[in-house]
């Protein structure tokens, strides 16, 4: 032990040495970036570097304290280093080790949660608790990560501590189920960033302010399982004692404490169903009645289920939003607190609330030991909680609530404000506190689920509690600083990447854009790309009439084929030919996973649609049976849409992870044959499905997912690029002035002579359609001055042209322009028009062979004289096309779609003759 002292001692009078001498900044290691940032920094010169020998050694002193943290320091090193350095005991390290060790005596200056972190030949991780080590251990793991070798750090002294105790998040499970797999890699995030403190508001309910009874039926789940009330136990999504205990452990391991909160006495829809007899009588039936003792002592029942089982020091009540507070009520709610907060203390834990007691003013003072969230600057104020003798957590819904979708509150943290201007000092309304005001513990950013399970997905939720965990990390371990932009801040937050372990966006390892390729041939499942994710037939078969060779043959609905990947994440695209047998069935599974399946069949719809985390989703479009038919699925965070022979039939805002484990499924699978299967790592183009469908290229939207620019956005939110993703519930939005423009570039100069413009509410009364080859000379090809808004079809000469722009003359309203989609297309030729006719029959949906021969006549003839440029001839034959079309469809030969595909592929080729 003497050595090891003797050790430190050296290293730190050598740090102390260096930095107390004149030497220039270039000489010196800059400050290490990791987030959040470190308080101090003292830079030497040179780097340590991991060696063949390198080890984690603990000091043998605190071998029993540090075993948990070098146990896991080692796993998360691995996932980095992609090496697994020994764990060993003893007094001092060898060059290229880490050495973890504690503090003999307790060193104020970092608390317990700060660390010492000595760089030189071996890094050195002093704390004076494993916590504080632990986080050391994160500082580590960050800095290798950016390391382009994985090895190095640079050398020199950090000592790092928080500003503030309490740094926390705060997730509604309640109203929202999220799996105990998502929860536990949630504390890993946390501590990732030096996080401590994830709340869990374990029950919920639908929201509903009034009394009618109708609300009995509501949403509502209590998410614990219990074995005192069977019935409170949700059917949708639970946790057992058993997995909560584990979350737990694994918490305590990666230094974060896991707090639970059981909301009452409002919103507590899931209690009053088990009990209605409590429910108040003039209050919303999620109100229990705290008049009476009976209620109070149920709700005791309740905790006394899981005090044992619930490890945090600390649990939270909840005592939320309670909907009467004249004095005689607001004094009964105030001594609900007290009498829980006196319930819980006896089984040795301190309660926390949600803060109201500005609102609810009473003559009853509540336990000075409860800590409030201060959530709403108007419930409690936060200076008047803090002179009334209360901790506090900032909480403020203003600022740190999120409520995905709802459209109030924020969809979105604004982290570029927050980690410019915030620091859990600063609340909603300028509120202010004092920066040493000690009864403020810390701050907590919450999501709250207001919408339920249907709307949010579980990636919705992740997306954004994902961009606002490192901003929040930062502020509330460093508090405020001007070391780095944050526009530098969001490079790092990328550079660092995700918590070891984890895989939240569910990315799958591809060599290639294509990750999955299955052709079945030779009477296997070998994926053809790059990455040799094959599969293995599970009762289906391989037959050699297929699509293109041969195909995969289901035959019963459990046959299936098992893939090595379960799910993939945002952006995805499935490709494949699949021919339908018309069965009874009511649900098709064309791809499973635990999560997720996606469907050719949509259970009692009958049209294609989409299974996730247990709610249905239908697209309005149903497969072909009996034919080949090319169907392509895709989807991101914005939404799923779904394409039929290269054309796009529907978007849907909901989205869904990709579900790989099984081609088909155990239970549902398709009847019928697939044929090139292709999975892609990206979001094809409309242009790359429309190829893979053999589809005619005037219907393809060649402005889709090209770069697009405009001359200004409404707000950060509505770009331009908005307008040009295939998605109608997504909009670009511009200024409020007349000379507003959006173009799009096409990448390449390209015959062009459509344009549609689906307009939101704010539409152009007038425009003009223009066309560059540079982006900067445009050239008019149409103008309007009577737009009525909806969508616009805008057909002009050939023009061959890169970019195209609808540049603004007069709004139709006092708000800018704004589109939806902006789509530009190629013109239709004579040629296309006979391959489209060729496979109308081929896919048997044209019968009559002189019905077939009559229509290409007439397209041979107009395009001989299309070359020729007679227009009247030609459209002398297309008058001709169009009556044969009109005669056929009236005798049943022809279909109602290929009517009217046939007529508009006509009118497309009239309006391109009429405007040469």
């Amino acid at each position: 032990m003497r050595k090891w002292i003797l050790f430190l001692f050296c290293s730190l009078l050598i740090a102390g040495f260096h930095s107390s001498q004149t030497v220039h900044a270039e000489d010196t290691n800059p400050k290490p970036k990791v987030i959040p940032s470190l308080q101090e920094w003292s830079g030497a010169t040179g780097f340590f570097t991991l060696n063949e020998n390198s080890r984690i050694v603990v000091d043998t002193a605190y071998t029993e304290k540090l075993s948990n943290t070098a146990n896991v320091f080692q796993q998360d090193l691995k996932e980095v280093i992609n090496r697994n350095l020994p764990i060993e005991t003893g007094e001092q390290p060898n060059k290229g080790d880490f050495f973890l060790t504690m503090q003999q005596g307790k060193d104020n200056s970092i608390g317990d949660e700060g660390y010492h972190f000595i760089v030189d030949d071996a890094v050195t991780i002093q704390s004076n608790t494993d916590t504080g080590v632990f986080y050391g251990t994160r500082t580590a793991l960050q800095i290798l990560v950016q390391d382009e070798d994985k090895s190095r750090i640079a050398k020199g002294t950090a000592k790092d501590y928080p500003k503030y105790g309490k740094r926390g998040f705060m997730l509604d499970v309640g109203r929202k189920f999220f799996p105990m797999d998502f929860l536990k890699d949630y504390a890993k995030v946390m501590a990732w960033y030096k996080m401590n403190d994830f709340q869990l508001h374990l029950n919920d309910n639908a929201i509903f302010k009034n009394n009618d009874p109708k609300h009995w039926g509501s949403y509502a789940a209590f998410r614990m399982k219990s074995e005192q009330y069977p019935e409170l136990t949700a059917d949708d999504g639970h946790y057992s004692k058993a997995d909560f205990k584990e979350l737990q452990n694994l918490a305590e391991a990666n230094g974060l404490t896991i707090t639970p909160e059981f909301d009452t006495p409002s919103h507590s829809l899931a209690f009053t169903k088990l009990r209605p007899d409590l429910v108040h009588p003039d209050l919303p039936v999620d109100h229990l009645d705290i008049t009476r003792e009976e209620t109070v002592d149920f709700v005791k029942s309740v905790w006394d289920e899981y005090l044992d089982l619930f490890e945090a020091d600390a649990v939270h009540i909840g005592a939320d939003e309670f909907y009467r507070n004249d004095t005689e009520m607001s004094n009964v709610y105030r001594s609900y607190i007290n009498t829980l907060s006196e319930h819980v203390e006896k089984q040795g834990k301190t309660a926390r609330a949600w803060g109201g007691l500005s609102y609810y003013k009473g003559d009853v003072t509540v336990d000075k030991d409860v800590v409030f969230n201060i959530w709403n600057v108007g419930w409690y104020n936060p200076k008047q909680a803090v002179q009334n003798g209360y901790d506090i957590i900032n909480s403020d819904d203003g600022l740190l609530y999120i409520v995905p979708k709802a459209g109030y509150y924020h969809d979105y943290l604004d982290t570029n404000w927050l980690y410019n201007n915030w620091e859990p000092t600063m609340f909603s309304g300028g509120i202010t506190l004092n920066d040493d005001e000690e009864h403020l513990l810390g701050g907590m950013f919450a999501l709250w689920n207001d919408l339920l399970g249907k709307k949010v997905s579980i990636p919705d939720a992740h997306d954004r509690i994902s961009k606002a965990m490192p901003t929040l990390a930062e502020k509330m371990w460093r508090g405020n600083s001007d070391e780095t932009t944050y526009a530098n801040f969001k490079r790092l937050n990328k550079a660092i990447g995700e918590a070891p372990g984890t895989n939240l966006d569910y990315d799958v390892k591809s060599k290639t854009d294509t990750l999955l390729h299955y052709t079945f041939e030779d009477n296997k499942v070998t994926d053809v790309s790059e990455n040799n994710y094959d599969g293995t037939l599970q009762g289906a078969t391989i037959t050699t009439e297929g699509k293109e060779g041969s195909a995969l043959v289901i035959s019963d609905e459990t046959d299936h084929v098992t893939t090595d990947i379960d799910t993939k994440g945002f952006p995805w695209t499935v490709s494949a030919w699949v021919k339908l047998k018309e069965t009874n069935k009511s649900e098709a599974v064309l791809m499973e996973s635990d999560y997720s399946s996606l469907k050719l069949k949509q259970k009692e719809t009958g049209n294609a649609g989409f299974t996730r985390e247990g709610y249905d989703f239908s697209f309005d479009t149903a497969i072909p049976t009996g034919r080949w038919v090319h169907v392509a699925f895709r989807g991101d965070l914005n939404g799923t849409s779904l394409s039929i022979d290269g054309e796009l039939k529907d978007t849907l805002s909901d989205n869904m992870l990709l579900p790989i484990k099984t081609i088909g499924s155990k239970t549902n699978t398709f009847i019928g044959m697939m044929d090139e299967l292709k999975i892609f790592d990206n979001k094809l183009s409309s242009a790359e499905i429309a190829k893979a469908a053999d589809a005619p290229a005037w219907t393809i939207n060649v402005a889709a997912g090209k770069p697009a620019r405009a001359s200004s956005n409404e707000t950060a939110y509505l770009t331009p690029d908005l307008a040009v993703d295939e998605n109608e519930t997504t909009r670009w939005a511009s200024g409020y002035t007349d000379q507003e423009w959006i173009y799009v570039d096409l990448l390449k100069q390209q015959p062009i002579n459509t344009v549609v413009l689906k307009w939101e509410s704010a539409y152009g009364k007038g425009y003009k359609i223009q066309v560059s080859n540079d982006g900067e000379n445009w050239k008019n090809v149409n103008t309007t001055t009577n737009g009525d808004g909806g969508k616009d079809v805008i057909h002009f000469p050939v023009e061959d042209a890169r970019y195209v722009r609808m540049q603004g003359t007069e709004r139709a309203i006092n708000w800018g322009f704004s589109l939806y989609e902006f789509e530009v297309y190629q013109p239709v030729t004579a040629a296309g028009m006979k391959k489209r006719i060729e496979q109308l029959q081929s896919r048997g949906e044209i019968t009559s062979d002189q019905t077939v021969r009559q229509l290409t006549m007439h397209m041979t003839a107009v395009n001989r004289y299309s070359d020729q440029e007679l227009t009247a001839k030609v459209l002398k034959h297309m008058e001709g096309f169009q009556q044969l079309v009109e005669i056929q469809h009236e005798k049943g030969k022809l279909t109602d779609k290929v009517y009217e595909t046939l007529q508009a592929d006509a009118e497309g080729l009239i309006a391109k003759c009429e405007m040469q």
